[in-house]
C-alpha cells in the first residue's frame, strides 16, 4: 500500500515537474525565435497581427526592470534603417542604462502606417495587461492630413473585433471584414460538443503553453504542421513532386512601380542622395496639408490623450522630427499653417496634463532618409533627447 502511495505521489510530481519545465521552455523559445528579446520591431504592416501584438503584450508585461513602451508609427518601427539595433528604442534604452537608469527595458510598439486610432487602441492593451510603467507616444504631423483620414483604422483586423458598429462605421472598417467577424461571433456560439471542445482548448491553453503554441513551435521547429511536412517529404522521395509542382499556377499580379526613396538601393540612403518624383512630391504635399475641421484622426488623438489622463498612466508625447530641408527646397509645407496647427497638437496633451515633447525641428536634414523616417543618427539624435527630457519625470516618481 505504501509503495503504491509513493508511487502515486512521484507520478504526480513528475507530471507536475513535466508540465512547468515544458512551459518554460515552450515560452522561452517562441519569444526568443520572435525576437521578442533582441530589440524587437514589427517589420512591415503584414506581420502586425492580433496574435503577434497579443504574444508581444504578454511578453513585456512578464519582464522585470523598469519598462517603457514606445508607441507609434513607423518613426518608432524605424522605416529608414536597416537594422533593430538602430532604432529610436534600441538608442533610448542604450541612454538610460548608460545614464540615470540602469534598469530600462525599452520595447518598440511602432506600427507601420498606425494612425491615433491604432496608438489610442495599442495604449488600452498594454494598460490593461499592465505591462509597463511608462506610455512614450510618437505622433506625426501628416497624422492629421485629410490624405491620412482615408484610412483612420489601418490594422481594423486586429482592433475590429472589439469595435461596437457606430465605430467601424466611423473608422471606415471594410463591410467584408466586419461581416466576416459577425458570422464567427454567431458560429462560435452554436452550443452543443463543438462549444465544449472549443472551451476545453482554451481552458488547455490558458495552462501549458506547448499546446497554446503548438503552430507556432511546428513553423520553428518543423518548418510547418508535421502531418503536412511529412507528407511533402513523402511525395518528393516517393514520387518526386515538389510543392511548387503541386500547386496549380496562379494568375501574375502586376506589381506597381516603386519610389526612387523605396528602391533597394536606395531603401537607407540620404534623402539628397536620389531623385524626388513630381508624384512622390504630390503625395508629400498632401500628408503634410492638415486640417482639425471634421477630423477624425484629431478625435482618437483626443481620446488617446484623455485616456491617458483618466487612467493616471505615466506618459509623455513628443512629435516626430520633420526633415525641413526636403519641405522647403520643393515648397510643401505651409508654415503658418504648421506653427498653428502644432499648437493645437500641443494644446490637446497640455490640456489633459501630458508632457508634451516638440522635436520637429530638432534633427538636421542630413539625418533624414525621407521626408519623416530617420538614419541610425537621427534616431540616435532622438534617442539621446527623450533620455534627457524623460529624466525630470523618472527621477520624481523615485525611479533608479
Amino acid at each position: 500500500m505504501r509503495q503504491k502511495t509513493v508511487g502515486s505521489i512521484v507520478f504526480i510530481v513528475s507530471l507536475a515537474l513535466f508540465f512547468f519545465i515544458s512551459n518554460s521552455l515552450a515560452l522561452w523559445y517562441v519569444f526568443h525565435q520572435m525576437g521578442f528579446d533582441s530589440s524587437f520591431r514589427f517589420e512591415d504592416g503584414s506581420h502586425v497581427k492580433s496574435d503577434v501584438l497579443d504574444l508581444y503584450v504578454e511578453y513585456v508585461a512578464g519582464q522585470g526592470g523598469y519598462k517603457i513602451a514606445v508607441i507609434g508609427d513607423s518613426v518608432v518601427q524605424g522605416a529608414g534603417v536597416a537594422e533593430r539595433e538602430q532604432t529610436i528604442t534600441a538608442h533610448l534604452q542604450d541612454e538610460l542604462r548608460g545614464s540615470y537608469l540602469k534598469s530600462a527595458r525599452v520595447f518598440n510598439f511602432g506600427l507601420p502606417g498606425g494612425r491615433p486610432a491604432d496608438l489610442y487602441m495599442t495604449v488600452k492593451k498594454l494598460h490593461e495587461a499592465g505591462a509597463a510603467q511608462m506610455v512614450v507616444v510618437n505622433i506625426s504631423y501628416p497624422f492629421f492630413s485629410a490624405e491620412m483620414t482615408k484610412t483612420p483604422l489601418l490594422y481594423f483586423k486586429v482592433w475590429s473585433p472589439g469595435l461596437s458598429e457606430d465605430e467601424k462605421k466611423e473608422l471606415k472598417v471594410p463591410a467584408n471584414i466586419a461581416s466576416a467577424q459577425a458570422s464567427q461571433t454567431v458560429s462560435a456560439g452554436t452550443g452543443g460538443s463543438q462549444d465544449i471542445e472549443n472551451n476545453m482548448q482554451k481552458t488547455i491553453s490558458r495552462y501549458w503553453a506547448v499546446y497554446r503554441f503548438r503552430q507556432e513551435l511546428n513553423r520553428y521547429l518543423f518548418g510547418g504542421q508535421p502531418t503536412v511536412r511529412g507528407k511533402v517529404y513523402l511525395d518528393l522521395a516517393l514520387n518526386g513532386i515538389t510543392p511548387a509542382a503541386a500547386q496549380p499556377p496562379g494568375e501574375p499580379q502586376p506589381e506597381e512601380p516603386l519610389s526612387e526613396k523605396d528602391k533597394p538601393e536606395n531603401k537607407y540612403k540620404v534623402w539628397y542622395s536620389f531623385p524626388w518624383s513630381a508624384q512622390d512630391r504630390d503625395h508629400l504635399k498632401n500628408v503634410f496639408n492638415i486640417s482639425e475641421k471634421d477630423n477624425v484622426n484629431f478625435k482618437y488623438y483626443r481620446e488617446l490623450c484623455r485616456y491617458l489622463a483618466e487612467n493616471d498612466i505615466p506618459a509623455v508625447i513628443f512629435m516626430s522630427p520633420v526633415n525641413h530641408g526636403l519641405l522647403q527646397q520643393y515648397s510643401l509645407l505651409d508654415y503658418d499653417a504648421f506653427r498653428i496647427n502644432t499648437g493645437v497638437i500641443e494644446k490637446v496633451a497640455a490640456g489633459s496634463g501630458i508632457m508634451f515633447l516638440n522635436y520637429q525641428e530638432a534633427v538636421s536634414p542630413d539625418l533624414f532618409h525621407d521626408s519623416m523616417h530617420m538614419l541610425d543618427g537621427g534616431n540616435a539624435l532622438t534617442a539621446g533627447l527623450l533620455s534627457r527630457d524623460l529624466r525630470p519625470l523618472i527621477e520624481g516618481a523615485g525611479v533608479r
